[in-house]
């Protein structure tokens, strides 16, 4: 009886540990989904983690991610290149703390935690609260996605990144009702993203997805049965229909779009993207290594009062210029570029002794930010930036391979 209450007690400290040091996953998994400032209480339970990790294991973790992780050491002298800009000429203080944030955790966490079966878990529990959230805000509510508590773009980025996970999973697992569980959370998690109507993040769901589907081809013998061949007909058939109104009404949009600009209007949503991206050039020159910071603002007020911009573009003051490239290279550089370009291929080069989970998941990430990084800035967004560098970082790149093929 004694010894039973005891193996209870171990089990029990021993879930509530790794529950802590698992904070950030599963507040990625959860709170981030719903709440507006998600990414600031983030910061919170990284700290809880990093602490808990230390209590437990010393510098162990710390000294082996440092020595076998190549990823943790560009996101050093990313946040050391960011930690000059802030002080240099300004820059935005929440991409900074996400970053130095999300770095801290790389650092410090013991990747062997990240066991399969914590993947599903929190990849079926953030694709059934993403959905719900994208449907209760544009179907229930009817609201505009200005309207929403967090923006619709960068949350189309967040519910996209969970379905190519939730796809990948699919694809890797042999356990028939793990890959039926994980399947229908990607094929909710898709549904998700098609409400937020978010365009650029569906052109690079898309462009992963093809890609996904080329490893696949290439690297696995097919085995296709009917039932299963059903099921996914069905299933995709069914989204299809359900998506059907909202997808013809955003192409309608574009097309539209598409005519006012080649008509010569560009006070438009795209055509004030253009008119962002064609001042670029204007607002880094003179200053092409380091970028402006937050100086360009002052700069697009200058450009105004010598009549080079228009007044659609002064009016609108762009936060970001809907294009993570030109972005960073406005505001940081062409260091600054450089280093986000490191960011986006390094993953990649990192795969070798990689197993086949952490290769798709890396593969399907990349390009799904890469791609969508062309019309908005994910890894300016708090959320998308905790999640790019959460999974590339803790999980992919880490020395502890042999746990990711591990229940």
């Amino acid at each position: 009886m004694m010894k039973s209450l005891i193996i209870e007690i171990n089990m029990f400290k021993k879930h509530l540990i790794n529950g802590l040091i698992l904070l950030p996953f599963i507040w990625l998994s959860t709170g981030m989904l719903i709440l507006r400032n998600g990414d600031k209480t983030m910061v919170a339970m990284i700290i809880i983690s990093v602490i808990t990790t230390l209590l437990v294991y010393g510098l162990t973790t710390l000294k082996n991610n440092i020595s076998t992780n190549k990823l943790l050491w560009l996101l050093f002298i990313i946040c050391g290149y960011f930690l000059f800009s802030y002080y240099y000429h300004g820059l935005s203080s929440r991409e900074i703390r996400s970053f130095i944030a999300a770095t801290l955790l790389v650092a410090i966490f013991p990747s062997s935690l990240l066991t399969k079966k914590v993947i599903i878990t929190l990849t079926v529990i953030s694709a059934v609260i993403s959905f719900c959230f994208a449907y209760f805000c544009m179907i229930y509510m009817h609201w505009s996605r200005d309207a929403w508590p967090i923006n619709a773009i960068p949350y189309g980025t967040l519910i996209a990144g969970i379905s190519v996970i939730a796809l990948s999973l699919c694809l890797t697992l042999t356990n028939y009702k793990e890959k039926a569980v994980t399947f229908l959370a990607f094929i909710l998690s898709s549904y998700g993203l098609i409400i937020t109507e978010s365009r650029g993040v569906w052109l690079g769901f898309i462009f992963a997805l093809a890609v996904i589907f080329i490893v696949f081809i290439t690297t696995k013998k097919i085995k296709i049965t009917w039932r299963s061949t059903v099921i996914t007909l069905i299933l995709i058939i069914g989204v299809s229909i359900m998506s059907k109104p909202l997808i013809t009404q955003r192409v309608s949009q574009t097309q539209q779009e598409y005519s006012d600009i080649t008509s010569g209007d560009l006070n438009t949503s795209f055509g004030l993207r253009l008119q962002m991206w064609q001042s670029a050039p204007m607002i880094i020159e003179h200053h092409e290594l380091l970028g402006q910071g937050n100086q360009y603002l002052q700069v697009l007020d200058k450009l105004y009062d010598q009549k080079r911009i228009s007044n659609y573009l002064y009016i609108n003051q762009p936060p970001h210029f809907h294009n993570q490239y030109v972005d960073y290279v406005v505001k940081k550089g062409i260091v600054g570029l450089i280093l986000l370009l490191c960011l986006l291929i390094l993953p990649l080069r990192l795969l070798k002794n990689t197993s086949t989970l952490q290769r798709y998941i890396t593969i399907s990430l990349v390009s799904l930010f890469a791609v969508a990084a062309l019309t908005d800035v994910p890894l300016n967004h708090g959320q998308t930036i905790f999640m790019y560098i959460f999974w590339l970082g803790c999980f992919t790149t880490t020395s502890n391979n042999e746990h990711a093929d591990n229940d």
